[in-house]
């Protein structure tokens, strides 16, 4: 007689049914073994005392694993001996894919450039006070707008970030900003508990920055996390906001002169005190790699870790058109644009940097924990931490959510999460198949999300479209 074990330990059927004389075969699949388990009971009268609601909150499970079921017998078979899996996601290793050996050199660089305009425009800063005018030391942005044409470097900078590659088609970039906004409700979710909690805690350079710029508190995380939405909505408006002059275009500049100023900072404390920051291990504050990895997470993991997972599969040319939106972010924020010349290059790059980045520290369970603190009642959705918990366990894997120390949440929450699921699949298919309705959705996405994280006092305080140059460090 095979391996055995009781049911309701190992294949979670909820802890009201009795688990006297109920085995199951430990290769039986999920699905099946509850039903298995379910005749047991009612043959041996011991379903009697369960009430209705115990019954459809056990029919939900059974739905649930009926759905994971269904996706994984459609999944296309994976073999050979290069075979990696990111949490949810396996994939096989080919020449397009970036070792580790590679990409670590990348640490000790940085945006250069960026690093010079920051010290001429602190420079000009300088003499102004000693003139006896009020400078606002966190507004870079004007400055470099006022005196781009009086220094090199700043200029060097402003031509850099105002010239379009002829690469660039406008019409492209468009449907791309288009897509965001298409699958708004299920790129929310993918963005916040993939993205954030699953991709962001266990990368130890993000995690590193963080806890060095005051990032363990949840109320700062919070509104770090309000002014990246703020900065891919503003990515994401209209064209008129991501061309040169515009909304959009004028916040990636500002979050480039950001970085160039923490990470300034941060290798300023640390020459003080040697223990601040490891270099050795990490590399140079908000490094290349770092941008590379940003990039890649931002115009990559919707398409492929994220709506798979909810029942959406995106059109190919619809990836390509994000991408290309997101290479172009990359133009202007000083990252390399060169990984991201087509999905299939694009995608590689993700897969390679997550399977070679992804590693959970002490640090990086501190702020996984404070992530789920942040988002929890987050306007416009307000969730609960038990949606949270199921919703980053189905999208990371159950393995990466116990290193971060994530709870097991109960039947309820992985039942409102498959829900969710159901929902915007619905609602994908509906935009697929009635293009009025897709303009109407897009509309109705783009103007709620700006109102709700930019202008409402639960979101960013109603401070206007111009991006915050007050904070330490966007995740991003």
């Amino acid at each position: 007689m095979g391996k055995t074990y009781k049911y309701d330990e190992e294949m979670h059927v909820p802890f009201w049914l009795p688990a006297a004389s109920l085995y199951v075969p430990a290769d039986t699949p999920r699905h099946k073994g509850a039903i298995i388990a379910v005749k047991k009971r009612i043959k041996t009268g011991r379903f009697r005392h369960i009430d209705q609601n115990h019954c459809i909150i056990f029919t939900l499970k059974l739905l649930v694993h009926l759905s994971v079921t269904i996706m994984d017998y459609f999944k296309e078979p994976v073999s050979g001996d290069k075979v990696r899996t990111i949490g949810n996601h396996t994939f096989t290793w080919t020449d397009q894919h970036i070792p580790k050996s590679q990409t670590d050199p990348l640490r000790f660089e940085c945006d250069e450039l960026g690093a010079a305009a920051v010290k001429k425009i602190q420079s000009i800063h300088e003499q102004l006070r000693s003139e006896g005018h009020q400078v606002n030391r966190g507004d870079l942005f004007e400055t470099l707008s006022q005196y781009h044409d009086q220094d090199d470097d700043l200029s060097q900078l402003w031509q850099e970030t105002h010239h379009v590659p002829e690469w660039v088609d406008w019409e492209q970039i468009a449907r791309g900003q288009r897509f965001f906004y298409r699958y708004a409700l299920a790129n929310l979710i993918g963005f916040a508990f993939q993205g954030f909690v699953g991709e962001n805690s266990a990368s130890t350079s993000v995690v590193e920055v963080l806890a060095r710029t005051g990032g363990f508190s949840t109320r700062v995380l919070r509104r770090r996390l309000l002014e990246t939405f703020q900065l891919v909505l503003q990515v994401t408006h209209s064209l008129e906001y991501i061309k040169p002059g515009g909304s959009g275009h004028r916040s990636i500049i500002r979050v480039r002169l950001l970085h160039s100023m923490v990470r300034q900072q941060i290798l300023k404390v640390a020459a003080s005190k040697c223990r601040f920051f490891d270099q050795d291990t990490h590399g140079i504050p908000i490094n290349i790699l770092d941008s590379i990895h940003a990039i890649a997470t931002f115009s990559c993991n919707h398409a492929w870790l994220q709506l798979p997972c909810m029942g959406i599969t995106p059109d190919p040319q619809e990836v390509e058109d994000y991408i290309a939106l997101w290479r172009y972010v990359a133009h202007v924020i000083g990252s390399p644009q060169e990984y991201y010349t087509s999905a299939a290059q694009a995608k590689a790059v993700m897969e390679s940097l997550a399977y070679n980045e992804l590693f959970v520290t002490p640090t990086s369970v501190v702020i996984g924990h404070n992530f789920v603190e942040a988002l929890k009642d987050l306007p416009p959705i307000n969730i609960s931490d038990g949606f949270i918990q199921a919703a980053s366990r189905q999208l990371n894997g159950h393995e990466i959510c116990d290193q971060l120390g994530m709870g097991r949440p109960g039947l309820y929450a992985y039942a409102c999460f498959t829900g969710h699921c159901w929902m915007v699949s619905v609602l994908a298919m509906m935009q697929q198949w009635i293009p009025s309705f897709d303009e109407r959705m897009i509309q109705l996405c783009r103007e709620g999300l700006h109102g709700a994280i930019i202008h409402s006092n639960q979101g960013l305080g109603g401070e206007g479209e111009e991006w915050a140059d007050g904070g330490d460090v966007v995740v991003l």
